[in-house]
C-alpha cells in the first residue's frame, strides 16, 4: 500500500495533489510543528492575477512552537472577505468558476477558529472535485500523541496504516534516514514532479499557483493535466 504524507497547506499547489492522487492513503500532517508563516504554505498560497501572481494569506496568532492544528486564525482581520474578493475577481470569467463557486464561497464564508480545520476542508473538497480516490487521513487521529520527529515520526504513521511504500517529495532525498525506512521493511519512492503547462485567464503561464487555478480553468480535465508530467522512481 502506497501512502503520501504532507501538511495540510493553505490551497496547495498541482504537486500536493498529484502525490495524493499516486497513493492509497494520504495523511496530512497536522500534529507537527507549525512552520514560519512567511516562507511556508501552510496559511498563504498564490493565484493569477492579470500582471502575474498575488499572495492569499490567512493571518493567525501563532506561538512559537505550537503544532499546525493548534494554530488559530485571527478573524479581526476580516481576511477571508478580502480572499474570497480577490479569488472572484480573478476567475469569475474562468470556463469553470460558475461550477465550482458554490463550494468554495460556502467554505470562505463560514468562520473558522484553526487553520488547520480550514485547510483540511479545502483539500478534501478539492479531492472531491479532482475525482482523487485516496483515503485521506489526519495524523492527530491516527497516532493522536505523535512524540517521534523526523524521519521517525513518518515510520510510525507508515506503519500505523501497514503501508509498504511511503511516496516521498524529491526534497526527501536530501533529508530521509533512508536505512531506518529499510530497517522497517518500508520502500521510499520520490515524486519528481514536473510542473505542466495550461492555459490560464491571462496571457502568458505563471508556474506553481494554487489548485483553483487549474481547477476553474479546466474543470473536469483537472486531474488529467496535472498528473500529465509526473514521474516517480
Amino acid at each position: 500500500m502506497i501512502v503520501g504524507i504532507h501538511q495540510p497547506n493553505h490551497l496547495p499547489y498541482l504537486g500536493f495533489f498529484d502525490r495524493m492522487a499516486q497513493s492509497d492513503v494520504f495523511i496530512l500532517y497536522d500534529n507537527t510543528q507549525f512552520a514560519r508563516w512567511d516562507i511556508g504554505f501552510q496559511n498563504r498560497n498564490k493565484i493569477r492575477i492579470k500582471d502575474g501572481w498575488l499572495w492569499l494569506t490567512v493571518p493567525i496568532k501563532h506561538e512559537f512552537g505550537a503544532k499546525i492544528n493548534e494554530a488559530k486564525i485571527d478573524n479581526t482581520k476580516h481576511w477571508a472577505r478580502k480572499n474570497w474578493t480577490s479569488i472572484v475577481a480573478n476567475y469569475s470569467k474562468t470556463r469553470y468558476f460558475k461550477e465550482y463557486k458554490d463550494d468554495f464561497e460556502k467554505i470562505f464564508s463560514k468562520e473558522w477558529d484553526y487553520l488547520a480545520d480550514l485547510n483540511i476542508a479545502i483539500i478534501r473538497k478539492a479531492a472531491e472535485l479532482f475525482g482523487i480516490k485516496a483515503k485521506i487521513m489526519l495524523s492527530s487521529e491516527i497516532i493522536p500523541k505523535l512524540n517521534a520527529k523526523a524521519t521517525d515520526a513518518l515510520i510510525e504513521l507508515c506503519k500505523a496504516v501497514d503501508a509498504d511504500i511511503y511516496l516521498s517529495g524529491r526534497d526527501g532525498k536530501e533529508y530521509l534516514e533512508h536505512d531506518k525506512f529499510k530497517d522497517a521493511g518500508i520502500k521510499i519512492t520520490y515524486q519528481e514532479y514536473v510542473h505542466p503547462k495550461y492555459e490560464q485567464a491571462y496571457p502568458g503561464f505563471e508556474l506553481y499557483m494554487c489548485f483553483l487555478d487549474l481547477l476553474f480553468n479546466h474543470g473536469p480535465d483537472s486531474l488529467k493535466i496535472l498528473k500529465n508530467n509526473a514521474s516517480y522512481d
